[in-house]
């Protein structure tokens, strides 16, 4: 077992590290209940989010990472410990859609996501050197409503959410 300091230290590491992703976000990064495309009583949608040179910062935890992070309350504990949550990325010139993560060239694209007392948190990760700007879309399933659905294709989900772009 753990002593009770040691649970002490780890919230507050947790805690930083939450205020480091939120911290170095504009109001208008940040992802709100009300902004959130909702399909369904289940389903959350985001709007597609433009994400930039200018948007993209070097994460404290990992300095050779650079992430943008969001707050999105529809992941909740719920959803990250028996649901689902797709990414999908969209290049400014052109209208393909990638699901993540990929890579492009030698730049790869990821994301996480979790949840602290129902505070959902989406990060988006670049690895070192030139990002890559465009879009970006996540979906927030939870278990109730992961059907039989290839949530990797985008135009497949697309459909199946009746999403209009």
């Amino acid at each position: 077992m753990m002593p009770a300091r040691a649970y002490s230290f780890l919230a507050g590491v947790v805690l930083i590290g939450l205020l480091g992703v939120t911290a170095c976000q504009t109001p208008t990064d940040v992802v709100r209940p009300s902004q959130a495309v909702g399909v369904n009583q289940t389903v959350s949608v985001s709007d597609w989010i433009a994400i930039n040179a200018n948007t993209w910062s070097v994460s404290p935890k990992a300095p050779q990472m650079h992430i943008a992070g969001f707050v999105d309350s529809a992941v909740t504990n719920a959803v990250v410990e028996n649901g689902l949550v797709v990414a999908f990325y969209r290049h400014s010139a052109s209208d393909h859609i990638f699901p993540l993560p990929v890579t492009l060239g030698n730049q790869s694209i990821s994301f996480t996501y979790y949840a602290m007392n129902d505070k959902g948190i989406i990060s988006f990760q670049q690895k070192p050197g030139q990002t890559i700007d465009g879009e970006y879309r996540w979906i927030v399933v939870p278990k109730e409503a992961a059907k039989h659905v290839d949530w990797t294709n985008y135009e497949v989900v697309r459909q199946e959410l009746a999403l209009e772009e």
